[in-house]
């Protein structure tokens, strides 16, 4: 339910649908947000905004009646005077929403409006801002909402709606990302819009191409490879479309150790921004149905993606791991009990709790007997509380280490395995 409300009566973990003032008053660039800052509302002050609207179903709603007002429950006959009858006011209510309901509606409305644009885009008419702005903040919002449901919806693909439903997912990625390193809203915004527009080169893409379903051949690869340079010189004819999206648009195919492409850039000739694209990108297209091959699950997608040395910026590449909560295959997790464990395969849908199996106690400092133990709070499991790196806690022992946990070894032969690799290093 919607309720306008004065600005001095709003509270932390109110989501704001619509601020009353202009555009140019307002110290945001999303209208719909959920308020979770002090120092918005003093912006809102300093903005001289004096009402706003929120909505109780994605956010608190305004203080609960006093006690004294009317409960729903009138007295309709006395009845005896110790026990009067009662009767419930009912009022019929319709079923809210959920959340994937809510993300579904965004997306669908999202792919019909990057279709349009990509439409235009082929009869040679510019990106107009005022139109992509607008899909960004409701993408934006839909992210803040539920982060799950959005992405588990923009996975579904067909055929024929791919290159549309991806732009729409990269652009997700992207804000998901953003606010993952911590870039300030205004920076956010502008990575979103960066997502969107990042594959606008594959409108001039033949059809029999894109959508092949066997192994391209060398002419078809070049075709294809063709299509960031295509989007990078119609980007440039919209005279507002920022320089974070040309950027994008051109690089989210280059890799850090050079072997990408248009350019063929390395190290810190990419910028973070190409950099995020690319991630966002190879993990969106790995993770949905393709003509020419099944999806990956997320977590086996998150361990490929993770074993291609020289593909990915890194450190981005584990904020971008823990900006979506999913957990590779194989990646060291620290539990709640302070146990170091390994992530399993997940069978399940939600891979955000995956099966792992603990084998170090952090307090005692010791390898315990490997125990396979569910993570998800409602089966009584053991949380993970955040990733670890492997190397940080056994060095260059990481690797065998962790092919005996797999294995199942016992705690003494894993133990034994980092004593011997200590006393070598020790006569060394």
């Amino acid at each position: 339910m919607l309720h306008r409300l004065p600005v001095e009566d709003l509270r932390l973990g109110m989501f704001v649908v619509s601020l009353e003032c202009t555009w140019l008053q307002s110290p945001f660039w999303r209208s719909r947000f959920l308020l979770r800052d002090t120092d918005d509302l003093a912006r809102m002050v300093a903005a001289g905004i004096e009402h706003v609207t929120i909505d109780d179903q994605l956010g608190l709603g305004p203080t609960v009646a006093a006690a004294d007002e009317p409960t729903g429950v009138e007295v309709i006959a006395q009845g005896t005077p110790d026990a009067p009858l009662l009767v419930e006011r009912r009022t019929a209510r319709r079923r809210g929403a959920t959340d994937v309901e809510r993300a579904r509606a965004t997306v669908e409305k999202a792919k019909d409006a990057v279709a349009a644009m990509f439409g235009e885009a082929r009869l040679g008419r510019a990106v107009q801002l005022a139109q992509v702005t607008p899909l960004v903040d409701e993408i934006a919002t839909a992210m803040e909402r539920n982060r799950s449901a959005m992405l588990s919806v923009t996975r579904l693909k067909t055929k024929d709606e791919y290159t549309y439903l991806h732009s729409v997912a990269v652009c997700a990625l992207m804000i998901n990302l953003a606010r993952q390193v911590g870039c300030p809203e205004l920076e956010v915004h502008a990575l979103g819009i960066a997502g969107l527009l990042h594959d606008v080169g594959k409108m001039a893409m033949p059809p029999s191409v894109l959508g092949k379903e066997g192994a391209l051949d060398e002419q078809e690869r070049r075709i294809i490879m063709s299509h960031p340079e295509i989007g990078h010189r119609f980007l440039q004819a919209s005279p507002e479309v920022t320089a974070v999206a040309l950027d994008v648009c051109l690089h989210h195919h280059e890799r850090v150790d050079g072997t990408g492409y248009p350019e063929g850039l390395s190290g810190d000739a990419l910028s973070r921004a190409a950099r995020m694209g690319a991630i966002c990108d190879v993990y969106d297209a790995i993770t949905s149905q393709r003509p020419y091959k099944r999806p990956w699950s997320p977590s086996d997608a998150l361990a490929r993606m993770a074993s291609w040395s020289g593909h990915f910026d890194e450190q981005l590449f584990r904020a971008f791991v823990a900006s979506i909560g999913i957990h590779p295959v194989g990646a060291l997790v620290r539990l709640h009990s302070n146990r170091l464990a390994l992530v399993l395969p997940c069978e399940d849908e939600d891979p955000t709790t995956p099966p792992v199996r603990a084998f170090y106690d952090v307090r005692d400092a010791r390898f315990v007997t490997p125990q396979d133990v569910a993570t998800r709070n409602s089966e009584g499991g053991d949380p993970i509380v955040r990733a670890e790196r492997g190397d940080h806690w056994f060095r260059g022992d990481w690797a065998t280490i962790r092919a005996r946990v797999e294995a199942a070894e016992p705690a003494g032969t894993v133990a034994a395995t980092l004593v011997q690799a200590q006393a070598a290093e020790a006569r060394a």
